[in-house]
């Protein structure tokens, strides 16, 4: 999630990368910022444009988009990519020599998806050699040949080319943005502690998809999570649960739910004029209603999803296959069908449930 789970995710993999010394094992170690890092606290606000460039100040942060895609002969697609951000020491950074540089490492996810098929890749990459970075204005968000980036005022376009797949897809956040949880903090437990947190959701105008030989021209709709932090999971909590549901009637609806001794739950209701609002624990309710076994462990991959204020009753089903990205840290992120009350489609992200890796 683009929550405490993703820090962690992130924060491993790279402080691995990075070759510096990594903390304890425990999630206990990893629960307060580092020092020298700030942290998210409540009453801080969101200011764009500047908020969609780096935070070197803080200790990690992501730039993440996925999207629900279809062909003009009803084939369907989902697209994910993520750009991370992860500090090794806090800045800002004075940049004395060109070369390599101790003070950051970038980290990229890509994935393409269609029923019974997932493809994924990754790439990594130092700060200060201009291999990956983001730049405000006018916005770009790149790793090597992998970027994301303004057209103009209303347009973005994301590309990727990954061997066996590749996707250009031209974007169009709606406005205005979703500030998540108080304002834009999004806390991620009752004990306190979160990250900074706002959304757009995107319509994808034109778009072309190659998997293999075969090339697809596509359209859809999908998510844009800007989030940056400094902490990571409480010693309690073990995992999270991720949605972006997009309604057929011209909702969308982002929850979460971070699992521990305690479960922790955090919503945006999006209505269809673009106006939002952060849903109370009491407002909703998600639970897992059926499993499937898959190769790194057993996934609930259908949800109970009840908003009663506003007459949702929805039952999210992933599609058929197996959608686990795989690596040091695997987790699931895979594209979803809605339905009872209301119809439509998403994206679902997990973490925690993973076996041994020999399979079950």
């Amino acid at each position: 999630m683009k929550g405490p789970g993703r820090i962690l995710l992130v924060f491993l993999l790279l402080a691995g990368c990075a070759k510096e010394p990594a903390p304890e094992s425990s999630l206990g170690a990893l629960s307060d910022p580092p020092e020298g890092f700030r942290q998210a606290e409540p009453g801080m606000t969101v200011k764009l444009p500047e908020d969609m460039g780096p935070h070197p100040e803080y200790r990690l942060e992501w730039w993440y988009l996925t999207a629900n895609l279809q062909s003009a002969e009803g084939e369907r697609f989902g697209v994910q990519w993520t750009l991370f951000r992860s500090g090794i020491r806090p800045g800002p950074f004075q940049e004395k020599a060109p070369g390599w540089k101790r003070n950051e490492i970038w980290l990229a996810h890509a994935a393409l998806s269609r029923p019974q098929e997932h493809h994924f890749a990754d790439r990594a990459a130092r700060g200060g050699t201009a291999q990956a970075g983001v730049e405000v204005s006018p916005f770009k968000a790149w790793i090597d040949h992998w970027e994301l980036e303004s057209l103009d005022a209303e347009t973005w376009q994301l590309v990727v080319d990954e061997g066996d797949f590749r996707y250009r897809l031209k974007i169009q956040p709606q406005r205005p943005v979703v500030l998540n949880g108080d304002g834009g903090f999004s806390a991620k437990s009752s004990a306190g502690g979160g990250s900074m947190y706002f959304s757009y959701p995107l319509q994808v105008t034109e778009g072309e998809i190659q998997i293999g030989d075969s090339v697809y021209a596509v359209t859809g709709q999908g998510w844009f999570d800007r989030e940056w932090s400094s902490q990571y999971l409480k010693p309690e909590q073990e995992g999270w649960d991720w949605m972006a549901l997009h309604l057929d009637d011209g909702r969308h609806l982002m929850l979460f739910r971070v699992r521990g001794l305690e479960d922790f739950y955090s919503a945006t209701l999006v209505a269809a004029d673009g106006t939002s609002r952060a849903l109370d624990a009491e407002e909703f309710s998600m639970h897992p209603v059926q499993l499937r076994k898959s190769r790194f462990g057993e996934v609930p991959v259908a949800w109970g999803v009840k908003v009663p204020s506003v007459q949702l009753n929805l039952l999210v089903r992933s599609w058929p296959g197996d959608y686990w990205n795989p690596g040091t840290l695997r987790y699931w992120e895979g594209p979803v069908l809605v339905g009872g009350s209301h119809t439509g489609e998403g994206y679902l992200e997990m973490t925690g449930y993973e076996d041994d890796g020999s399979g079950t």
